[in-house]
């Protein structure tokens, strides 16, 4: 189980229950399906649309620093990871929101996202392996692929996760971003289960 603190738990059921969808990204996700490691942050992609920012902002506010209209930039912006943070007051730790556009990857994304126990009871949506490993590839090559986190995370949780993983839905979206060479190359980094 992956060490949370008790401030991401209570955000994600705010979340819950203002009927928000949303999926746990990351190097949160990547934790729970490769190897933990610490992280100070959060990622959280969201489907959020304007009839949702002030009942979002409005539940948020007295516990994290944030802008209703750094949201509405995000719901409006054309580019491709559009986002925008929430630091919690006291605890200074920062959620980075993705602002999901719908597609036919989103949903079907969104719908293959695994549930997660990230305490006793207490499960949420996380990024499906395969997800996390596409927008980890993604996001290193935006990266200009030098994060060494980022590469060690993907070939992590495809090394764990071996045997278990939609291999064509990886290819098909990997061929789709054009990051099919870079899957490759990870796969081949990857040490054999015995």
């Amino acid at each position: 189980m992956i060490s949370t603190p008790s401030l991401v738990l209570e955000l994600l059921e705010c979340l819950q229950n203002l009927g928000i969808q949303f999926v746990v990204g990351g190097s949160f996700a990547s934790s729970a399906w490769g190897q933990p490691r610490q992280t100070y942050d959060l990622d959280v992609a969201v489907l959020l649309t304007h009839s949702d920012v002030q009942d979002f902002h409005e539940a948020t506010k007295q516990n994290y620093m944030g802008s209703e209209s750094q949201i509405l930039e995000a719901i409006e912006s054309t580019e491709e990871f559009r986002s925008f943070q929430l630091l919690h007051i006291e605890e200074t730790f920062k959620i980075d929101f993705f602002v999901l556009n719908p597609s036919d990857y989103v949903s079907e994304s969104l719908s293959r996202a695994k549930l997660y126990e990230l305490a006793p009871g207490r499960s949420f949506p996380f990024a499906s392996p395969e997800d996390t490993v596409i927008t980890k590839l993604r996001w290193f090559v935006l990266g200009n692929k030098v994060s060494d986190k980022q590469w060690n995370d993907i070939v992590q949780v495809l090394e764990i996760q071996q045997g278990r993983l939609d291999e064509a839905f990886l290819d098909k979206w990997a061929r789709h971003f054009s990051v099919f060479d870079l899957l490759v190359e990870a796969r081949s980094q990857v040490v054999p289960m015995a």
